[in-house]
C-alpha cells in the first residue's frame, strides 16, 4: 500500500470508528435525557442521521466535483467531529435532534474517501482500493462497540461523545497533509475513447442506474438480517456472547478473507453471481434452521457472500466511474446503499409484525435471487464506450 492509500484508510478509520460504535448506545443517552427506554423516538432518530446522510451524499457529492475531492474528506471529518461534540453537550432531547441532524448533514466519509482515492489512484488498482476502504469499515463494525463497553465504565456516555471527537479531528488534520486531486488525474486519463491511430481498448462502463440497483439490493439483502438477529437466535442459544459472537461473524470472515484477495476472482459478474447465490443459501439456511452449528455454518457463509459481492460491485464501479464526476458516483452509490438500509430495516420491521422473526432472512434470500438477473443484464447490455472528459464525440469514422 502507498502513503496516501494508508492515510485516507486511517482516516476512513477514525470516522468509521465513531459513526458505526456509538448507536448500540443511543438508546442510553435518550434516557438519560428523560425518554423512557421504550419511547418510538428512540428508534425513529436511530436511523435519522443515516437517513439525512443518504439523501445530502449526492449533493455533497457534486461539491466535491467542484470544490476538490480532498476537501470533502477535510469537511465530512470536520463535520463529524463538530456533531460529536454537540452531541456531548447537548441538555435536552431537542438541542441532541439537532446535533445528530448536523451528523447526517455533514456524513458521507466513505463516499468522500473513496471518490478521492478514485481521483488519485490508477484505475486498474482501484477495486481493490475500495475493498480496503470498505475493509476499514468493517474493522470499525467489529472493534467499536467492544471497545466503547470498556469506555462508558469510565466515562459518562456524553462525555465520550466528547472524546470521541477527537478522532475525526485527528484525520481531518491527517486530511489536509494529503495531496491535492487534481482535475484529470491518473484515473481521469483511463476515461479517453479510442480516437484514429490510437490502438488503446476503450473505457466501457455501465448504467449509473443499473450499478445503483444492484448496489441497492445487495445492501438491502444484507442489512434486512441485522435489526432482529438477537432476538430470533435467544431461544436456541442460551449465551447472548455466543449471539453477539455469531453476528459480527460474517463481518470476521470479510477481515479474513480481504488481505488473501489480491488479484483473484477478476471476473466482477461471475463474482456477484457467486456472492448472491452464497447470500440467498445462507439466508435460506438461517431461516429454516438456528441450531448453534448450522447458524454458524450459514453466518460464514453469507460472510464469504458478502465479500464476494463487495468486491464484484467494486470491480463493477472501478471499470464504470467517470473521473470527472467521482464526487457525484461515489456520494450517490453511498446514497442508494443507506437508504436500501433504511427501507431494509422498515421491511424487517413489518415482516416479523405480520410474521415471524425468521422472516427477515426470507427476504433477504429473494432480494438477492431478484439481483441476478441484474448482473445479468448488466453483463450482456448495460456497458457502452466511455464519455470523453471534454464532451467530444469520438471520430468514428474510417
Amino acid at each position: 500500500m502507498n502513503r496516501v492509500l494508508l492515510a485516507v484508510l486511517a482516516c476512513h478509520f477514525l470516522a468509521a470508528f465513531t459513526v458505526l460504535g456509538m448507536p448500540l448506545y443511543l438508546p442510553v443517552l435518550f434516557t438519560d435525557l428523560g425518554l423512557p427506554s421504550n419511547s418510538p423516538w428512540i428508534g425513529f432518530v436511530f436511523a435519522w442521521p443515516t437517513l439525512l446522510t443518504a439523501l445530502s451524499g449526492p449533493l455533497w457529492g457534486k461539491v466535491a466535483d467542484r470544490l476538490g475531492r480532498r476537501f470533502s474528506l477535510i469537511r465530512a471529518l470536520g463535520g463529524l467531529s463538530l456533531a460529536f461534540v454537540w452531541v456531548g453537550v447537548s441538555s435536552s432531547v431537542p438541542e441532541l435532534v439537532m446535533a445528530l441532524t448536523l451528523q447526517g448533514l455533514m456524513g458521507g466519509t466513505l463516499a468522500a474517501a473513496n471518490s478521492y482515492l478514485a481521483t488519485t489512484m490508477p484505475r486498474e488498482t482501484l477495486s481493490t482500493t475500495l475493498n480496503w476502504t470498505q475493509f476499514s469499515a468493517r474493522l470499525a463494525l467489529v472493534t467499536a462497540p467492544l471497545v466503547l463497553a470498556v469506555g462508558i465504565q469510565y466515562f459518562r456516555l456524553q462525555h465520550l461523545y466528547i472524546v470521541l471527537a477527537t478522532l475525526p479531528m485527528l484525520g481531518a488534520l491527517y486530511a489536509c497533509t494529503l495531496p491535492k486531486d487534481s482535475h484529470r488525474s491518473q484515473s481521469s486519463t483511463a476515461n479517453v475513447v479510442s480516437a484514429p491511430g490510437n490502438k488503446s481498448t476503450p473505457v466501457e462502463y455501465a448504467s449509473a442506474l443499473a450499478v445503483c440497483a444492484l448496489q441497492a439490493l445487495f445492501c438491502f439483502a444484507m442489512v434486512v438480517t441485522f435489526p432482529y438477529f438477537l432476538p430470533y437466535a435467544a431461544p436456541g442459544i442460551a449465551s447472548t456472547t455466543a449471539i453477539a459472537l455469531l453476528y459480527v461473524l460474517p463481518h470476521l470472515v470479510y477481515l479474513l478473507l480481504q488481505p488473501m484477495l489480491k488479484k483473484r476472482l477478476p471476473n466482477w459478474a461471475f463474482n456477484c453471481h457467486l456472492s448472491m447465490l452464497a447470500l440467498a443459501i445462507a439466508a435460506c439456511m438461517q431461516w429454516q434452521f438456528n441450531s448453534g452449528v448450522a447458524l454458524a455454518a450459514a453466518r460464514v457463509l453469507f460472510g464469504v457472500g458478502i465479500w464476494l459481492g463487495y468486491h464484484g460491485i467494486h470491480q463493477l464501479v472501478a471499470k464504470s466511474f467517470q473521473a470527472a464526476r467521482a464526487g457525484t458516483w461515489f456520494g450517490s452509490l453511498d446514497s442508494v446503499g443507506k437508504l436500501a438500509g433504511v427501507a431494509a430495516g422498515l421491511a424487517a420491521g413489518l415482516a416479523v409484525n405480520q410474521l415471524n422473526l425468521a422472516s427477515p432472512f426470507l427476504l433477504s434470500a429473494v432480494a438477492s435471487l431478484a439481483a441476478m438477473p441484474l448482473v445479468h443484464h448488466i453483463q450482456k447490455k448495460g456497458s457502452r464506450p466511455c464519455t470523453p472528459l471534454n464532451n467530444t464525440r469520438p471520430n468514428t469514422t474510417a
